[in-house]
This record gives structure tokens, sequence and C-alpha cells, in this order.
């Protein structure tokens, strides 16, 4: 059963509002939503909250992959860097992008011999659902501006970094592999079985045949 309307995450006005509905102190971390740098406008949530960065990451990862999440966790989750740097998000999605059921998905992850790939379980995920509350209070700030290039371009080879050309910027899901082990890992999640060290790994949903004595 998936609870779609319940919710850790909470939008607030003011840092008072967070303190009021949370007793004990707070934490606090930013969560990036855009930035423009010819408009000089950095747009983010700031997250109140008892647990830090990592357990919102483990609560969106899980309610991903056990229940569903709702529109306003949906825009938080492709905002986190996280879906991109941890390579078992990253490759979890992929497997979603190219239609692996969830149900399957999450036997793999948690059955899979790969110290590279995690999931919460759903005790685990339920644990930071009931036990954790955030809250996020959306800013916009202002940016001292850059001035502008007199060139029409800037050299690669000159010294300094380019801007973000677009003001918002999401995380490529489809990206070209980097190495072997991606390519290893992703076959994993997806397909029935893959060669391995010469030899064929088999689904994890496939139940090993019994030997006839």
């Amino acid at each position: 059963m998936t609870s779609k309307e319940s919710s850790a995450i909470f939008l607030v006005s003011s840092r008072s509002d967070a303190i009021a509905s949370y007793r004990g102190p707070l934490i606090s971390f930013p969560i990036v939503k855009s930035l423009d740098r010819e408009k000089g406008l950095l747009r983010r949530w700031i997250v109140f909250s008892q647990g830090k960065r990592p357990a919102l990451v483990k609560y969106l990862y899980g309610k991903l992959l056990w229940d569903e999440l709702n529109r306003l966790e949906l825009d938080i989750w492709w905002h986190l860097r996280e879906i991109t740097e941890d390579i078992s998000i990253y490759l979890s999605l992929k497997a979603l992008v190219l239609g692996t059921p969830k149900r399957d998905l999450r036997k793999r992850l948690l059955e899979s011999p790969f110290p590279e790939l995690w999931v919460p379980t759903r005790q685990q995920y339920l644990s930071v659902k009931g036990q954790v509350s955030f809250f996020l209070k959306e800013e916009t700030l202002t940016l001292r501006r850059i001035p502008k290039f007199k060139t029409y371009t800037k050299h690669y080879k000159d010294k300094g970094s380019l801007g973000i050309d677009r003001e918002y910027y999401f995380p490529e899901i489809l990206e070209p592999y980097e190495n072997v082990s991606e390519e290893i890992l992703l076959k994993y999640l997806t397909v029935g079985e893959f060669s391995l060290f010469r030899g064929e790994v088999p689904y994890p949903d496939e139940e090993p045949k019994s030997s006839k004595r």
C-alpha cells in the first residue's frame, strides 16, 4: 500500500514557524533551486530539521522506491545533487527510466552483491518518516552581478570559469557511461542475467533450481 499524501516535508514561511512546529534544536542546510548569474538571483530552499541532509536523501530515495513522491517531494528530489553523485541513486533512476519495475529494482538492490548499491529497507524508510520532519523555507537572494565580457566568447584557456548559462540546471539521467563498473551495475539492475568474470550471474528474482538426488 502506498501513502501518496503522507509526507515528512512541510513548507513554512519563516524559521520561527519551523521552531514552533518542532520542539528541540534544529539544524539547517540549503538546497539550490536555480541560479541566474545574469540577473544575479539565487533561488533556494532552506531546510530546518533535526535530521541532516543524508536523512532527507534517504527519506526521498526510500519513498521513491517504496511509495510515491508527491509534487513537492518530486520538486525537491530533482534538485538534489545526490541523484547524480550517488551511484546507487543514479543507476536506480536509470533502471526506472529503462522500464525496470520498482518491485524488481528494490529486490535487486536489497540482494545486491555489490557494496556500491544500496537502498533503505521499508522499515528504515518508515523510521525516518516517523521520527524526522523537514521544514522548508523558500527564499530568493540577490547576488553581486558579474561584469559581462566585452568579447563575444571566452576562450577555454583563459583563467577563471564560465558561469551557468541556463537559469535552471537539471542533472542529466541518461549520460554516457564513464566506466565499465557502472555498466555492469546497471546490467545487474535491469537485465535477467549478465556476464561477469566469464560466468553468467542470474537475475536476483530467479529461484535456484533444486538438484535431483
